[in-house]
């Protein structure tokens, strides 16, 4: 019989999301915050892990990860790809108290409608989703603590109009985040195409 810890050690840590590429306009920003937010404790994302996040799952075994397989293949069913505006610069849960700082995407509406519809097919099959507004975005930092609150407001209004680039959505992934000491590294456990992408 397999105890509760090896079952535990078989879970996988899991989410659903989207690639995003290494824009170079967004990678020298992300340089340059390193350096104006130097005094601050940052824990800096890896442009190599960049995403956008659809839903978190949390742990899940391999029955869970097959029906998460099933629903991803039935979103992406008749979804063709779109293409985003990567745009601007901001800090959840606001300048004045960052704790994560981010670029958004726009617009919205196309990410919003998988979201949702996804959502759906989610609590369909019993799992919780978050219930909060869905705010698309692309997680450069975490922030531990940061004592001027004035660095963090010039840099949002500095790049608050800035488009880094284009950001094409074709194709949905089931995502495993391990984690370690040299921080979170995402792995892709399974991909989908949108419809109409080759």
């Amino acid at each position: 019989m397999i105890g509760p810890d090896k079952i535990a050690k078989m879970m996988k840590r899991v989410f659903i999301g989207y690639k995003c590429s290494m824009l170079p306009d967004l990678v020298t920003a992300a340089g340059k915050m390193k350096s104006t937010l130097k005094n601050a404790s940052v824990k800096w994302a890896s442009p190599l892990y960049w995403h956008i996040t659809s839903h978190f799952i949390g742990k899940a075994g391999n029955e869970e990860i097959e029906i998460l397989k099933a629903i991803l293949r039935e979103v992406v069913s008749g979804t063709e790809p779109f293409t985003v505006n990567v745009q601007g610069i901001g800090f959840f849960p606001n300048a004045d108290h960052p704790r994560v700082l981010w670029s958004g995407v726009s617009p919205v509406d196309k990410l919003s409608k998988l979201y949702y519809r996804t959502g759906a097919l989610l609590r369909r099959e019993g799992f919780e989703t978050d219930k909060r507004p869905y705010s698309p975005h692309i997680t450069l930092a975490r922030i531990k603590h940061c004592n001027d609150p004035g660095v963090t407001k010039d840099i949002e209004s500095s790049y608050k109009e800035h488009i880094f680039g284009t950001l094409d959505i074709n194709e949905i992934i089931l995502y495993e985040s391990r984690l370690s000491p040299e921080g979170a590294k995402y792995i892709p456990l399974a991909r989908y195409p949108l419809a109409g992408h080759s």
